[in-house]
């Protein structure tokens, strides 16, 4: 019999991992429609499937969803996959050009969760960590681009890698692009391209 026991220990981790996902699906689901303020987690335990205890057993009250919410959205944007992809590039331009569909990617698949977080930080103190803590991943990881560029020598003279970071994190964030396609109907696929094409202008050397 002891035998069984690691499988039994491996599916009810299997388990749990899918009730903790179900829950934040369903939380960034009524995030979305609803907005944060008028969600209660016994609206999350349904549309999940569970019930309440559950939820907090599994996640915690609704300002814990919330902070769990950034991790979830980067395996929704499938942040990992890119980043991994992104880091085989051979060049600068393929670096920033591959860095660009990633940023394409999360706010393509997540720019409504992301704008609904975002305006309610406004009026709920519990979300203010959320957006921080969103925001500051995006700047880690376009900094880190940066650094990248640098040790390419691709950076044009003059720019150093914190003013080529702060550049990419202000035109690649969810807000600009936000602007661009919400406000000047552009296409996530032509956002992708001009962001590309203009941070390769800007900051990356011409030899």
């Amino acid at each position: 019999m002891a035998s069984s026991r690691p499988y039994r220990s491996e599916h009810r981790q299997r388990q749990a991992e899918q009730t903790r996902r179900a829950i934040l699906g369903a939380a960034r689901t009524l995030f979305t429609d609803r907005g944060y303020a008028a969600t209660s987690v016994a609206d999350i335990a349904a549309e999940a499937g569970v019930s309440v205890p559950t939820v907090y057993a599994s996640v915690g009250a609704k300002a814990e969803l919330a902070r769990a919410m950034v991790e979830f959205l980067n395996e929704e944007g499938g942040v990992l996959e890119n980043d991994q992809w992104q880091r085989q590039a051979t060049s600068p331009d393929e670096l920033l050009r591959r860095n660009m569909h990633l940023v394409r990617e999360l706010n393509e698949k997540c720019g409504d969760i992301i704008r609904s977080v975002r305006a309610a930080a406004h009026s709920e103190p519990d979300l203010v960590p959320v957006v921080e803590a969103g925001d500051g991943y995006h700047r880690e990881g376009e900094y880190a681009i940066a650094g990248a560029l640098a040790q390419m020598g691709a950076l044009r003279e003059g720019i150093s890698v914190e003013q080529a970071g702060a550049i990419i994190t202000v035109l690649a964030s969810s807000q600009s692009i936000d602007q661009l396609v919400l406000e000047h109907g552009w296409s996530h696929q032509e956002v992708e391209d001009w962001l590309a094409d203009t941070l390769r202008v800007l900051l990356l050397t011409d030899r």
